[in-house]
């Protein structure tokens, strides 16, 4: 009897140990997802093809892409409207005389995304080299989704979209600050509230943590200077939240950059 007594007493102290592990993970998983606000709005770089990289390997297609397999893919997907690409691209490459062009104006579309596609459950084990690309022309303010193959080195579809604004990347993020830094009314203000905090000069968007998000004409209804930002939707616009490392938040909430026209407005929200 003793022993059966200790057996039950020793299972209710796991019990409750049991329970009170459960309250405490219930409670830090309750913490991760408060703090999830914050964490959506952070921004990934745009991927950068290195030359001095050897080729991408290529991995299970259950299994996300490599850093290096994304930076092929965007490679062969920028590529793709001058060199090997559908008709169709070729085609739009042609009508504009410059071609396809980034958030900084250069040659070739802004890389916004790489993920590997969904595989059929018929699919032959070939899919395995694919990778989707999403990419924003600027040119032609358009949404451009490319599926490559990463073994041939080409397109195998492409789609555009107008009107359809993903979240920004943080090279287009630290496009807006140049063009906030350019302008001759917000710049001086920007510059200032650097300086006031750490005692330098500002001078590139990479001493400043950068968040960032899609702004849309819609939200702007109704409130003052909405006109200057009706065409944002159409053309790639962002709001930007501005940190000094180590330090405090430049309230830059009623500022609204158009990326597609390089210009920024300040908005009544």
């Amino acid at each position: 009897m003793t022993d059966n007594a200790t057996d039950k007493g020793a299972a209710d102290t796991r019990g409750r140990r049991h329970r009170r592990w459960r309250v405490s993970a219930a409670l830090g998983l309750t913490a991760v997802l408060a703090g999830g606000g914050i964490a959506a709005l952070r921004t990934a770089g745009s991927p950068a093809s290195d030359p001095s990289e050897p080729a991408a390997a290529v991995a299970s297609h259950s299994g996300r892409l490599t850093s290096a397999e994304s930076r092929e893919a965007s490679r062969i997907a920028i590529d793709a409207a001058t060199r090997s690409g559908t008709a169709k691209d070729r085609q739009k490459a042609t009508e504009k005389s410059d071609g396809e062009r980034n958030a900084a104006g250069g040659s070739g579309a802004e890389p916004l995304d790489t993920r590997r596609p969904p595989r059929a459950k018929s699919a032959s084990s070939t899919t395995d080299s694919r990778a989707e690309v999403q990419l924003y022309d600027y040119a032609s303010d358009t949404l451009i989704t490319r599926v490559v193959d990463l073994r041939s080195k080409k397109v195998l579809d492409s789609a555009r979209q107008h009107g359809v604004q993903p979240p920004p990347t943080l090279a287009e993020a630290r496009e807006a600050v140049k063009v906030i830094l350019a302008d001759r009314r917000l710049g001086p203000g920007l510059r200032e509230s650097y300086a006031s905090q750490t005692g330098k000069r500002l001078t590139s968007p990479t001493q400043l943590r950068l968040q960032s998000m899609s702004f849309l004409g819609s939200r702007a209804k109704g409130v003052d200077g909405a006109r200057k930002v009706s065409r944002c939707g159409e053309h790639r616009c962002v709001q930007l939240f501005v940190r000094i490392p180590g330090g405090k938040w430049i309230d830059t909430s009623r500022i609204v950059i158009d990326l597609s026209a390089r210009r920024a407005a300040v908005i009544g929200l």
